[in-house]
């Protein structure tokens, strides 16, 4: 029986009852006009991980984008678009990227690691002009969001010199296992940072140093490796610094992750891959020393009418909304596409595709707050 074109409103999430994934799965579904399907390896754990959302209005299938034949089983399917949403990013390659291109279907996804998301552009555009494909590579906090922000206060300089960025997560934060792998991935390993006008090592989340927020106590935030570093920089090239940082809610968890920091850069071999599971766990015990309310800045300093000017932007997100941020991008961009804009074609980082008030539209569904606060410089 020949195959049935794809209907041009289904999408597919791949890793859709995962801690991410399961977030976009619910926000979609309750989207007008679009058809979801929840995609992994165990579709029997839907029913557990989609809470709130009615599953006789989600499609939930068995997808293993490790097994033989990915690209048929995304064709079986009759999805158009494919989120992208099973981590941790760092490590992998682009199996599930070219499987859309040959199935036919567009891809976003939401990585967050810095060479897969830099290096997206150059191994998939040439495939995917040519098959008529839109694929897209950090449709998440970063580089999405954080590059949105920047262009909004890009603005107002006329120079850009210096971007500084700090998450901040709430202690309560529910972790999911990916995420944590890809933190332990790098602390402490060292890696190149674009600051005062030169690339410098740095080692990740070694010598944590106290930041300040409007809304937040102030925290100590720590050096983290994010495509970041180098999308900014190809953005903005008279920039003279990219920096990024996590501010953990607890300092001694932040100190617990120094540490770990500090022996891994001196040689101690660390099964950083078995530890993933145990700092998931043991995070949890200190959950009643925390609170539910985490944040985000992005600082910039540059030139206005020849004077020193600088500029912040702050989001704080209460009631453990944070972890939704991450997803925000990907929808706005699933939407987008389900509505019959077409995404752009070729490959590109998510840089630049959604603007900050799209983004300020659902902070807004959740309480998300957020300012921008000039500073003059005297």
């Amino acid at each position: 029986m020949p195959m049935q074109e794809a209907p041009p409103t289904t999408v597919l999430v791949l890793g859709g009852y995962g801690h991410f994934g399961a977030r976009i799965v619910r926000a979609l579904a309750a989207s007008p006009g679009i058809e979801v399907i929840a995609a992994g390896r165990h579709p029997h754990k839907a029913a557990a991980n989609l809470p709130g959302v009615d599953l006789a209005q989600v499609r939930c299938i068995a997808v293993d984008s490790h097994g033989p034949d990915l690209a048929g089983q995304l064709r079986a399917s009759g999805a158009g678009l494919l989120i992208h949403a099973a981590g941790p990013f760092q490590g992998q390659d682009y199996t599930v990227a070219r499987a859309c291109i040959d199935a036919g279907l567009d891809y976003i996804d939401l990585a967050d690691g810095r060479q897969f998301v830099v290096d997206f552009p150059a191994q998939l555009d040439a495939p995917a002009r040519a098959a008529g494909r839109s694929v897209i590579s950090g449709a998440s906090t970063l580089p999405a969001l954080s590059t949105a922000v920047v262009d909004a206060l890009a603005t107002q300089f006329d120079v850009l010199s210096d971007v500084d960025t700090v998450i901040a997560p709430a202690q309560a934060t529910p972790l999911g296992l990916a995420t944590v792998r890809a933190v332990l991935g790098y602390c402490g390993q060292s890696f190149p940072v674009w600051w005062q006008g030169r690339w410098q090592p740095v080692v990740g989340w070694g010598n944590p140093q106290a930041v300040q927020f409007a809304r937040l106590a102030p925290r100590l935030a720590a050096a983290c490796e994010v495509p970041d570093h180098d999308v900014l920089l190809q953005r903005y090239p008279q920039l003279q610094g990219v920096r990024f940082r996590a501010a953990l809610e607890l300092p001694l968890l932040q100190r617990c992750l120094a540490a770990l920091a500090w022996l891994r850069s001196h040689g101690l071999p660390m099964p950083m891959a078995a530890l993933g599971g145990v700092f998931a766990r043991c995070g949890r015990w200190f959950d009643r020393f925390g609170s539910e309310l985490g944040g985000m800045r992005v600082s910039v300093q540059g030139l206005r009418a020849g004077l020193p000017h600088s500029v912040q932007w702050e989001l704080t997100a209460p009631m453990l909304h944070g972890p939704e941020i991450p997803t925000f991008a990907a929808i706005i961009l699933a939407r987008r596409w389900a509505a019959g804009q077409p995404l752009p074609p070729g490959a590109h980082v998510c840089a630049g595709l959604v603007e900050l008030a799209e983004f300020e539209a659902e902070f807004a569904r959740w309480d998300i707050h957020s300012e921008i606060t000039p500073h003059a410089a005297h």
